[in-house]
């Protein structure tokens, strides 16, 4: 009888502490993806006071918030960060008097080199290109995936001339034999262009991110539309027709 009555009991306190228990790991669950929005958001405000875009080192130790913030291909920044970016800079301030130029890079013909030689080759590509990218830029520029093959680059205090000279560094960079292994362990070596679109503003006010973003995809889709392999720029307050 005892046996009977405890059997019952003991099920209920189970299913109690179950439901205790899934409360628990939802509000930890909850809370985690509150911490880590807290984080990314505490890093690129420390990023805007520093200056520098080395997310490798200043994300050194923190695993979690390093995958957030990079693209696992490339290893440049990710969309996320670039879309605050954007809108972080595009924030009047004390320091907005300068100009904000933005270049767009598509690589001509990427789909080809996935088609003929795989896509971990095609993934090679990419890391080459954005470290290559990278090494022609500034500390305090931030280069970012914007997704595919296209990517992202935000040159703070520059315009729109300067941001053309560097878009011609960049070209010529990706000019260079890239070595890559296909499909059938292969070595190869890949050549390659790139489309550019160059947009610039000064000085950057609130609706910079729009405008800016707008007009060097524009101008990216010119310089494709034109066969490539070229560079189109335009400064983002002008009115682009078509």
């Amino acid at each position: 009888m005892v046996a009977c009555t405890a059997g019952p009991v003991l099920l209920a306190a189970w299913i109690v502490d179950s439901a205790r228990f899934a409360v628990v790991v939802s509000a930890v669950a909850f809370f985690s993806l509150m911490l880590l929005g807290l984080g990314v958001d505490i890093w690129l405000t420390r990023q805007f006071q520093a200056n520098h875009n080395d997310a490798g080192l200043l994300l050194s130790g923190n695993t979690t918030l390093a995958n957030t913030l990079t693209d696992p291909v490339s290893g440049a920044l990710s969309r996320t960060v670039l879309d605050r970016l954007l809108a972080e800079l595009s924030k009047p301030n004390d320091q907005s008097e300068a100009a904000l130029a933005l270049i767009m890079i598509d690589i001509d013909g990427f789909k080809a080199i996935n088609d003929q030689y795989g896509h971990p080759a095609g993934d090679a590509v990419l890391r080459a290109c954005a470290a290559r990218w990278r090494a022609m830029l500034r500390k305090s520029d931030w280069l970012c995936r914007y997704g595919g093959d296209e990517f992202c680059i935000l040159l703070p205090g520059t315009e729109l001339h300067q941001a053309k000279v560097v878009a011609h560094k960049l070209m010529q960079a990706s000019r260079e034999l890239i070595h890559v292994t296909d499909h059938a362990h292969r070595g190869i070596g890949v050549k390659l262009t790139i489309s550019v679109g160059v947009s610039a503003c000064e000085p950057p006010d609130t609706s910079a991110a729009t405008v800016l973003l707008a007009a060097a995809d524009r101008m990216l889709y010119q310089s494709k539309a034109a066969g490539g392999n070229q560079i189109t720029a335009v400064f983002a307050a002008e009115t682009i027709d078509g």
